[in-house]
């Protein structure tokens, strides 16, 4: 293949990273991960104060559902189609159904138009999850990524804790539909930072794109979180057990079909990668224990801490400080001291945390608050390294089916590590959850320590040979 095509193929429009056009890609990736995150955390917020407007409370878990189920089924085809059709237009896409579906969100009348305004949200989710994350990785060159990924984790981790926030806001003070019309100058904001940065790049685009290895994925993807939902609000019967098979099932028939299709969304030579296999098992263990921990630590210091509402939110916000602070950190410092040993001592430093928690709580709240900011620390210091490796294990021509392929591994530990805590808490209490994510965290040291100690040397063998 001649230069020329191989640029047309692994995308025409790499932007100074170090310039203006960089920053202005940056800012508006910042912007969509806010909304990402700000819209994860405000819904269960105002659903409460919505419910007696839109009417048929029983339907009251779909609207989390249709918005979780949508997104998962269409996280497959974003990030590999992004690669094909071209990652600017395929974002620009993927916010406007977001934005789409936000609005219709704040005009629905019944609880039905609502439950289909979050399909529709959920769709888009897939994208604004997702594409933010590639296109860090095809503006950035490789000892550039590690930054503008930091800032990315930081930004994801900061608004995850100002949603409910944002939201108790806005329900005492206007409308609860104003949780669905403020995202549409947010998306604005960020689509047009991107445009003005970033020109067209296009990725991976030989033969038909692989729409059965999506469609699996997908649907093995959302049978799981269906069911781990489920775990987390203790339903636990043949419904359940269904859907954890059917997931299962589906996920090894995805695995089955993309060793033998031509073009598959997810190429299983990927995991011939030191770097790229125990970075993908590192990310579903550090969320599954991460997201575990966080989901209860509001119950548990309520609990603790007699309703007290007021301590929730130092607790929680010393979490997320904790891993914000220390994500940018890690992703200035990555590139000079190499990906395995900030993995090898976040995790560390989250275990030191989750071992305070065990007897945190017994003296008083400062004790709380720092075992939360230990145990932040460690997820900021790991999160940024993890992807930085995953990107730099691949060549960019397929960066969108990498990283999308990391963050829906990172969706399913998540919704897997708040069920099963929530799950161990109710039967043994606070500390048998503790433990159990004691034990998932030991299995992520395991992973991290199988991680390359520089992935950048890697990276430039990769474009070398595009």
């Amino acid at each position: 293949m001649k230069r020329a095509e191989k640029q047309s193929q692994i995308g025409t429009s790499k932007v100074d990273s170090s310039g203006q056009s960089g920053v202005l890609v940056l800012l508006g990736v910042l912007f969509t991960i806010i909304l990402a995150g700000l819209d994860n955390t405000i819904v269960s917020t105002v659903m409460p104060v919505a419910l007696p407007e839109l009417g048929d409370a029983h339907l009251y878990a779909w609207t989390f559902a249709a918005y979780m189920l949508a997104a998962a089924v269409s996280m497959p085809i974003w990030g590999p189609g992004s690669d094909r059709w071209g990652r600017r237009r395929t974002y620009l896409v993927g916010i406007v159904a977001f934005t789409v579906g936000s609005g219709l969100c704040a005009i629905a009348r019944t609880m039905m138009e609502f439950i289909g305004a979050r399909a529709i949200q959920g769709i888009g989710a897939g994208a604004v999850a997702t594409l933010p994350f590639v296109l860090l990785g095809v503006v950035y060159p490789p000892n550039k990524r590690g930054r503008a990924l930091g800032a990315a984790s930081s930004a994801w981790a900061i608004a995850s804790v100002a949603g409910p926030l944002l939201g108790t806001l806005i329900v005492t003070h206007v409308s609860w539909r104003w949780a669905f019309l403020i995202n549409v100058p947010i998306a604005i904001v960020a689509g047009f930072l991107v445009i003005a940065g970033m020109h067209e790049s296009i990725g991976h685009s030989v033969g038909r794109f692989d729409f059965a290895g999506a469609l699996l994925a997908g649907a093995g993807g959302s049978c799981l979180m269906w069911a781990f939902v489920d775990l987390g609000e203790k339903q636990i019967g043949l419904m359940q057990a269904a859907l954890v098979g059917a997931g299962i099932i589906l996920l090894a028939i995805f695995v089955w079909h993309e060793g033998r299709t031509p073009h598959p969304i997810l190429p299983l030579t990927f995991f011939h990668h030191a770097g790229y296999a125990s970075s993908i098992s590192s990310s579903f263990l550090a969320f599954f224990s991460g997201f575990g921990l966080s989901a209860y630590l509001p119950l548990a210091t309520n609990a603790a801490f007699h309703d007290n509402r007021a301590f929730v939110g130092l607790v929680v916000g010393a979490f997320t400080i904790g891993w914000s602070t220390f994500a940018f950190g890690a992703g200035r410092l990555v590139h000079r001291i190499g990906e395995r040993l900030p993995s090898v001592i976040g995790i560390v430093v989250h275990i030191l945390g989750l071992l305070f928690f065990m007897v945190a709580f017994e003296h008083g709240l400062g004790w709380v608050i720092a075992a939360a900011l230990i145990a932040g620390a460690g997820m900021g210091l790991l999160s940024p390294a993890l992807t930085v490796v995953v990107q730099n294990s691949v060549p960019v021509a397929r960066m969108g089916s990498a990283t999308t392929s990391q963050q829906f591994i990172r969706q399913i530990g998540a919704a897997l590590g708040v069920s099963a805590f929530v799950l161990a808490a109710t039967v043994g209490g606070f500390r048998l959850g503790l433990l159990l994510m004691i034990a998932v965290s030991a299995g992520t040291f395991a992973c991290v320590l199988a991680l390359p100690a520089h992935s950048l040397h890697d990276a430039h063998q990769i474009d070398a040979l595009e």
